[in-house]
C-alpha cells in the first residue's frame, strides 16, 4: 500500500516541466534508510512503466514526461542525499540539451538508474551494526564467609564443558552478488561467441582501488543501445560475465567515494573501445 501511494504521488506531476524551488527547511525523516528504500522501489516502478512506453508503445514523449516528473518530485525529498540530488540535476540539464524527444527520454532513464544505484550504496554504508544483549550471570547467593566444604555432602558430578562457540559473522550489507558465468553443458570453456568479446580490468580513483560498486558499459554505435554491468570486487577488479559485442562504449562507475559525474553515461568522460577477443580495460577515475 505504501509503494502504491508513493507511485500515485509521482503520477500527479508527470506533466511538470519546471523544477520546484528548494524548500526552506530540509525534510525531517524518521528513518532515512527506510525512506531511501521506498524511493528506490518507487523509481523502479516508474522505470519499468516508462520502458514499456518507450519500447512497446514507442511513446517517447510519454516516457520522457514520466521520467521527468518522477525525478522532479523526489529531488527535494533527498536533501539528506546531496550526491543523488547532483545526479538528478545533471540528468535533467543533459536531457534539456537534447534535440530529439527519444534521446531526452533515454537520458532520464539513465538518470533514474544512477539515482537508484547511488541510494543502494548509501543504504549499505549507513546500515547500523546489530548489538547483541550481554547475558548477565546470576548473583552468587553463597555467603562470603561460608567457604568450607560440607564433608557430609557428596561430590557433585562434573558437568561436561561445552566447546566454545564462535560468534556468527555479522550480517553483510544487502548488496546483490555479482552475476556468475554459466558454463556450457558440453564441458567446453566459456569463450565468447564469434561476435562477442570478454571485458575485465580494474577501477581506481586517485590512484587507489575502488573497493565496491558497479561498472556499466553502454553502447554508443550499435543499432539498439545495450548495457552490460559487472560488480567491482574488494581489490578493485571487475569482469563482465556476458559476451560484449565489439564497438565503442560509454563507461559508468558507481561506488563509495566515486564522483557523481561517473554515474551517468551522458556525464561520464570514460569512453572505451571493445575489440574481438579478450579486453583488459582499466578505468582510471580522477
Amino acid at each position: 500500500m505504501t509503494r502504491t501511494l508513493a507511485a500515485l504521488a509521482l503520477a500527479t506531476v508527470l506533466g511538470a516541466t519546471a523544477r520546484p524551488a528548494p524548500a526552506a527547511d530540509d525534510p525531517k525523516l524518521p528513518d532515512a534508510r527506510v525512506f531511501d528504500k521506498l524511493v528506490i522501489d518507487t523509481l523502479r516502478a516508474v522505470h519499468n512503466r516508462g520502458a514499456d512506453l518507450y519500447n512497446t508503445s514507442r511513446d517517447f514523449a510519454g516516457a520522457y514526461r514520466m521520467y521527468e516528473g518522477a525525478l522532479v518530485t523526489v529531488r527535494p525529498l533527498l536533501a539528506h542525499r546531496p550526491d543523488a540530488q547532483k545526479i538528478i540535476d545533471a540528468g535533467l540539464d543533459a536531457a534539456e540539451k537534447k534535440a530529439d524527444i527519444d534521446q531526452k527520454a533515454f537520458v532520464l532513464h539513465e538518470t533514474i538508474e544512477g539515482v537508484r544505484k547511488n541510494l543502494k550504496v548509501s543504504i549499505s554504508e549507513s546500515k547500523p551494526v546489530e548489538k547483541k544483549p550481554v547475558e548477565k550471570k546470576p548473583a552468587d547467593t553463597k555467603k562470603a564467609d561460608d567457604k568450607s566444604p560440607d564433608p557430609n555432602k557428596p561430590d557433585e558430578p562434573k558437568k561436561a564443558v561445552d566447546p566454545v562457540k564462535k560468534p556468527a559473522d555479522p550480517k553483510k550489507p544487502d548488496v546483490a552478488p555479482p552475476p556468475k558465468a554459466v558454463k556450457p553443458k558440453d564441458g567446453k570453456t566459456d569463450a565468447p561467441p564469434a561476435d562477442g568479446a570478454t571485458v575485465a580490468g580494474t577501477v581506481t580513483f586517485a590512484g587507489r582501488a575502488v573497493a565496491d560498486g558497479e561498472v556499466a558499459l553502454v553502447s554508443r554505435n550499435l543499432p539498439k543501445p545495450k548495457a552490460f554491468t559487472a560488480a567491482i570486487q574488494a581489490d578493485g577488479s571487475y569482469k563482465v560475465a556476458e559476451a560484449v559485442p565489439p564497438g565503442q562504449y560509454s563507461a559508468m562507475v558507481t561506488g563509495t567515494g566515486v564522483p557523481a559525474r561517473y554515474n551517468l553515461a551522458n556525464t561520464s568522460p570514460l569512453v572505451v573501445e571493445v575489440a574481438a577477443g579478450a579486453n583488459a580495460l582499466d578505468l582510471e577515475l580522477k
